[in-house]
């Protein structure tokens, strides 16, 4: 698994995912120009970046952060792009530039496309990296929801932790799995009701990272609600996009199952209210839901969720991170600091572990020990 969280099978799901795939490619050949410059975001194999190319692009920058960056240099240099792709190991936003793009492309969402840093990174590389005028791609995505009728995902939250045929009871464990989303792929007949917008990401003018929607909903026809389901569909540059809404082809991002603390039965035309939140918190998003109906026997429920609720907090945990927490003095911590101190730029590892070795005598079991640890904290710090 790469630093990204892709492996390079899971990028090849991603290069074969139809229909992004073809409406990403023709995308880059509506945008380019000949001599275009072009910088991609989240590269890792690297096949829009040599796409660009082949479509007359005069520079690529392709930017990704782990090592599939490698295979990327090792494809372009095959495909005879080698002299026009600059590789860039690192985030877009530690990269720096005096020529700005006119092009700038990416994929980095998720299952949705609030996602971890996706929206810091876009706005980051609109103020910096792409000229005034220049194309985002993707332009503008548009995240839906419905609620749906999905009884087997359903059971994948309920029926280990309420239902298993051991006669344990590990219902202790429910409260924490119903307040956790996941990806699914749903179709067209889960529906229960229409479609309603949360919330439009229009990347050439988007500022906030934080989006918030109170959705109405009126179900179609009489079922069981299961969850909250969402989805997007984008608009990669005019005119050309995709989406992964119920009934279209299956992709990579699927959907998003957010599960109602209880499944709730509703008759024909009955109302329900669905407000959900996702906000930005230290590299990730914080999702919140809560939900209103009034069932077919005529009682009332509302539940309120948080992917926080899903966290198990110890005391352990917690303590370590409360202001008035004194951090002891530990024997790790002094190894730590004397390993950093000896980055000078002229020792060498084999040099650092053998000083280490000799300094705390008994902490490694071996040099080979020590020499992995100096490794370790090299490759963090560099």
């Amino acid at each position: 698994m790469s630093v990204s969280g892709y492996s390079l099978a899971s990028y090849g799901r991603m290069i074969k995912c139809e229909p992004r795939m073809a409406a990403y490619a023709q995308a880059l050949k509506q945008a380019i120009f000949p001599g275009a410059n072009v910088i991609d975001i989240g590269a890792g194999p690297g096949l829009f970046g040599m796409l660009a190319c082949q479509m007359g692009a005069g520079k690529v920058t392709a930017i990704e952060p782990d090592a599939s960056i490698e295979i990327a240099r090792r494809a372009a240099a095959g495909n005879g792009f080698g002299d026009r792709i600059n590789f860039v190991s690192g985030l877009s936003t530690n990269y720096t530039t005096s020529e700005k793009a006119d092009v700038v492309v990416s994929d980095i969402r998720g299952v949705l496309p609030l996602f971890e840093h996706h929206i810091p990174t876009i706005k980051d590389a609109r103020a910096r990296l792409l000229k005034p005028g220049g194309i985002l791609i993707p332009t503008v995505d548009r995240i839906f929801a419905a609620l749906v009728e999905a009884p087997d995902a359903y059971g994948s939250y309920r029926k280990p932790w309420l239902e298993n045929n051991y006669g344990i009871d590990l219902s202790a464990g429910y409260g924490h799995v119903i307040n956790s989303w996941m990806k699914t792929c749903q179709p067209t007949e889960a529906l229960l009701t229409q479609t309603e917008l949360f919330a439009t990401l229009d990347y050439r003018t988007i500022e906030k990272t934080d989006h918030r929607a109170t959705m109405r909903f009126t179900t179609a026809r009489p079922g069981t609600a299961h969850a909250i389901l969402m989805w997007f569909e984008t608009e990669l540059v005019s005119g050309i996009g995709f989406s992964n809404a119920p009934g279209e082809p299956e992709q990579i991002y699927g959907q998003g199952f957010f599960p109602l603390e209880k499944p709730v039965t509703l008759a024909e035309g009955s109302e329900a209210v669905a407000e959900v939140s996702a906000k930005y918190l230290n590299g990730d998003y914080v999702w919140s839901w809560s939900f209103r109906a009034t069932d077919t026997a005529g009682q009332g429920h509302a539940f309120r969720q948080s992917t926080f609720k899903n966290a198990i907090l110890t005391h352990e945990a917690l303590a370590p991170r409360a202001e008035t927490f004194r951090p002891p003095v530990r024997k790790e911590q002094e190894v730590d600091i004397a390993c950093l101190g000896m980055f000078d730029g002229v020792r060498s590892l084999m040099e650092i572990a053998q000083l280490l070795s000799d300094r705390f005598p008994g902490h490694f079991s071996d040099k080979t020990a020590a020499f992995n640890h100096v490794v370790h904290m090299s490759a963090r710090y560099n």
